[in-house]
């Protein structure tokens, strides 16, 4: 049996009536179709004769379709409009990918605001961004082109022929300035409520064990999933947090963040690496292109050093 029994055993006809009907003329579909005049004739006669329905009315100097005419060219012109986008979709050659995994505050923080710049270093690539939270995850199977980890086990990356080491962590507190008080001190920021991108407060914990005479108890903790939401928490005015300054470079350039003057600025247990599980050219190039990016970034970071007296380390 037939799958579509009422079709016409030609869809050649099909196609020479959606040019008539389109163009409502015989002459200007023949030259569409590169046929002759009266073989566009003969294939609408044999289409009317095969579904037994007139479809044109041929007048002196003209056409016009019949009711039936219209309904087919409009079901014809639909799905011609379809398969014309389809096959012209899979005409394209397809984009290819640069696909970059890493932890959500540096994609937030660091990948994000430089897209446009992505974008213009690699025209060919759709660039694709995948979030993760901080931390290791499994690299047994890992498809991105190149993974930025942010670790505190950097022994597990230290050496390996996949790894990269690209920066450690510059840890301080940080809190949103007000109307009334610009500058705080150390003392008071640690007064503040305190807020912590992990329910460990490792990062506070790790800033203040260097330095117990600085460790006043705060009035209350709010602890996050991820640095970017206790950055954003701060920037909100909730409190201080302890975060990496090369994260909020922006932020303390344009004093919407603050770091009390005569800081303590630590390197945290946290490290990042990158990871390029298949060694390509443009894993490579973009390898190059964060190692740059954190070079210029520590000598912005030194400058804010020594305009407000931190204590770099």
């Amino acid at each position: 049996m037939k799958p579509y029994p009422q079709l016409p055993f030609s869809h050649n006809s099909l196609k020479v009536f959606e040019s008539v009907a389109r163009l409502l003329s015989f002459t200007l579909a023949a030259h569409e179709l590169n046929v002759t005049q009266s073989a566009v004739s003969r294939q609408i006669k044999t289409l009317e004769e095969e579904i037994n329905s007139q479809l044109i009315v041929r007048k002196h100097r003209s056409i016009e379709l019949t009711e039936r005419g219209k309904a087919l060219f409009e079901v014809l012109r639909s799905n011609y409009i379809e398969l014309q986008a389809l096959l012209e979709k899979w005409s394209l050659p397809e984009k290819k990918r640069l696909v970059i995994k890493s932890a959500i505050s540096f994609a937030t923080r660091i990948l994000i605001p430089r897209v446009r710049e992505l974008n213009e270093r690699y025209p060919d690539y759709e660039i694709v961004i995948i979030p993760l939270i901080e931390g290791d995850w499994d690299l047994s199977h890992e498809n991105s082109d190149v993974a930025i980890i942010n670790t505190r086990q950097p022994e597990l990356y230290r050496g390996h022929p996949k790894a990269t080491f690209l920066r450690d962590e510059y840890m301080a507190p940080i809190y949103a300035p007000s109307d009334v008080q610009t500058f705080k001190s150390i003392k008071e920021v640690l007064e503040m409520p305190r807020l912590h991108a992990t329910d460990d407060h490792l990062d506070w914990r790790a800033w203040l064990s260097q330095d117990e005479d600085i460790a006043v108890k705060p009035s209350r903790d709010t602890s996050f999933i991820s640095l970017d939401l206790a950055i954003s928490a701060s920037l909100a005015g909730h409190g201080a947090t302890v975060t990496d300054l090369l994260l909020v470079l922006p932020e303390l350039e344009r004093g919407f963040l603050r770091t009390p003057q005569n800081a303590p600025v630590r390197n945290s247990p946290w490290q990042y690496f990158a990871y390029l599980p298949q060694q390509s050219d443009i894993a490579t190039d973009l390898l190059l292109w964060l190692q740059r990016l954190f070079e210029q970034e520590l000598l912005r970071l030194e400058g804010l050093a020594q305009k407000y007296q931190w204590k770099l380390a």
